[in-house]
């Protein structure tokens, strides 16, 4: 990694953890099956990541959900196949301000909207996608298990590192069916 890319990562971690300091968000367990609206965040740079998630809006669409998605597409132009659609948006490095935080009004909404349950799809991190995670006000955030960013999550799965996104979702869905809310 480039002195210019670790220096835009560490700064963009001082500012993320300043950012959500400030942040008031009341958690809440949420299982599986009882969420109404789930956002997903996702890598939208891997074209084959990308079909799977379409796949899996479709299905969660389906079985009557709620569905907003928004990736992130680690180039300077977005592919003309990502144009945004009414369940999905995207954004790229266009978008970013110097430290990789997201400045798009698009990813602003998304991070303002209480979904009942986030899942963060995105299988190698980047900071981009952890800001919008973060930041988000979801009452329930569940993602890939990192030790160092473990405060911007509510449930980490530990999984094997070189996991993929195929069997990343069933397992997430497993975990988050077996959670049973106190009412």
């Amino acid at each position: 990694m480039s002195i210019v890319k670790k220096t835009q990562k560490r700064a963009g971690e001082y500012f993320l953890k300043k950012e959500f300091a400030a942040i008031e968000r009341k958690k809440v367990a949420v299982n599986f099956e009882e969420a109404e609206t789930i956002a997903l965040i996702f890598d939208a740079t891997n074209k084959d990541e990308f079909e799977l998630v379409k796949k899996y809006i479709k299905k969660l669409k389906e079985n009557k959900r709620k569905v907003r998605a928004i990736g992130f597409y680690d180039g300077k132009e977005e592919p003309t196949l990502m144009s945004s659609k009414l369940e999905y948006d995207f954004f790229s490095r266009k978008q970013l301000k110097w430290y990789l935080k997201p400045n798009d009004p698009i990813v602003e909404n998304f991070i303002l909207e209480p979904f009942d349950l986030l899942i963060n799809l995105c299988m190698n991190f980047k900071m981009p996608l952890l800001y919008v995670t973060a930041l988000s006000r979801a009452k329930f955030k569940v993602g890939k298990e990192h030790p160092k960013y473990t405060p911007y999550y509510d449930l980490m799965l530990s999984v094997d590192e070189n996991i993929d996104l195929m069997r990343f979702i069933p397992l997430a869905e497993k975990y988050l069916n077996m959670i049973h809310p106190k009412k």
